[in-house]
């Protein structure tokens, strides 16, 4: 089988369940890995993106073994005129790697999809859900929600990989296939045995620490709220800075993208973990991937109380408030039991990447 994965982020984006997931699948098939379409027109500052795009237009047209990255020329705006002319240059780009053996797998509904698809050959469709695009982007929210409708109407199989998407899709049409495949961990890559502490962590005692995209569904007045009432604790933040409105605070440290080889080594030394999105609507929507990333070191994870995170309630602290967040981050430096650290590390490996490309090849086979 060929597997066409159009995907929702960069390939050398922060390492996330597309690339994990593509690196696993190409074992089993031609997986060709197409970076982003885009769900919106471009803004000033995507600029630096963009040209970073156009920079490596050649030098990321590579392969390693079955698996091999293309990145597509297009025209990065959306209107009527232009997707005319992008759906004809995307058409010659790819329909040489489709037909009757091909597998056409779209993570987010792109509007140039319906009518891309109309012009490919191709044997099944399969939509992947992974996060709820319409609250992303609320002023696209209707061309989101109809596209997206679309997909999910004539795709063949339709993954979710939250309970809420998962319910979503089945709203949306009672009569399509839909499973459940939530997110993982490298689980060996984090189980490690040797850890160097970073020396950006010299001189920090105890330490409250993140690890993700820093961006506006992060609860930064929880942060701050946190950090005036525990001075002697240092709360640590690693990722791209995409938020502008940042707490400023001596005890708050934003240290930007770090190396994924030393993503393990700074979460290690972290005393405890935290989840710290916003609650609500658009946080239940999510399955963290963090959460199985800190159980394989079987760290303590304090965060509010989300959909995904209930079903886990005897292995972390779900708080209700600020309030009951600072208390449980109290209960979660005090902790002391191994046992359930172990559970957490139970629950990572059971959850590793290479057990859900499994799952995931196993329904295409039976597609």
């Amino acid at each position: 089988m060929k597997i066409l994965y159009f995907a929702p982020i960069d390939w050398d984006s922060i390492l996330q369940r597309p690339q994990h997931l593509a690196r696993r699948l190409s074992e089993f098939h031609n997986f060709f890995y197409i970076e982003p379409l885009g769900l919106r027109n471009l803004k000033l500052s995507d600029l630096g993106r963009v040209l970073k795009r156009l920079s490596g237009l050649f030098k990321r047209q590579g392969s390693q073994g079955r698996l091999h990255t293309k990145n597509l020329i297009f025209i990065p705006v959306i209107n009527h005129y232009i997707q005319r002319i992008n759906l004809s240059i995307l058409k010659k780009q790819i329909e040489s790697l489709t037909g009757d053996e091909t597998i056409i797998w779209i993570t987010s509904p792109s509007k140039l999809m319906p009518d891309l698809l109309a012009r490919l050959k191709f044997k099944v469709l399969v939509y992947e859900m992974m996060d709820d695009y319409a609250k992303f982007h609320p002023s696209m929210e209707k061309d989101i929600m109809e596209t997206e409708t679309w997909l999910i109407n004539k795709a063949d199989l339709i993954i979710a990989t939250s309970s809420a998407l998962l319910e979503k899709a089945k709203k949306i049409s009672k009569d399509k296939k839909v499973i459940l495949i939530s997110n993982g961990v490298d689980y060996e890559f984090f189980n490690q045995t040797m850890f160097k502490k970073p020396n950006d962590l010299k001189g920090m005692d105890k330490i409250v620490g993140y690890v993700g995209a820093i961006d506006n569904w992060i609860d930064f007045e929880t942060i701050s709220f946190l950090a005036e009432r525990c001075e002697a604790l240092n709360f640590v933040f690693i990722g791209p800075l995409r938020s502008r409105d940042l707490p400023a605070r001596k005890n708050i440290h934003f240290l930007d993208k770090r190396d994924h080889d030393m993503i393990p080594h700074y979460c290690n030394f972290f005393d405890v973990c935290l989840i710290p999105f916003k609650a609500g609507e658009f946080a239940d929507t999510i399955n963290p991937v963090k959460l199985y990333e800190y159980f394989a070191l079987g760290k303590p994870v304090v965060a509010y109380k989300m959909k995904e995170l209930i079903p886990f309630s005897d292995l972390l602290y779900l708080s209700e408030d600020k309030q009951d967040f600072l208390k449980k981050l109290e209960l979660a430096l005090a902790e002391t039991n191994t046992d359930v650290r172990l559970k957490r590390k139970e629950l990572a490996k059971l959850n590793d990447w290479s057990v859900k490309a499994e799952l995931l090849n196993d329904a295409l086979s039976r597609l």
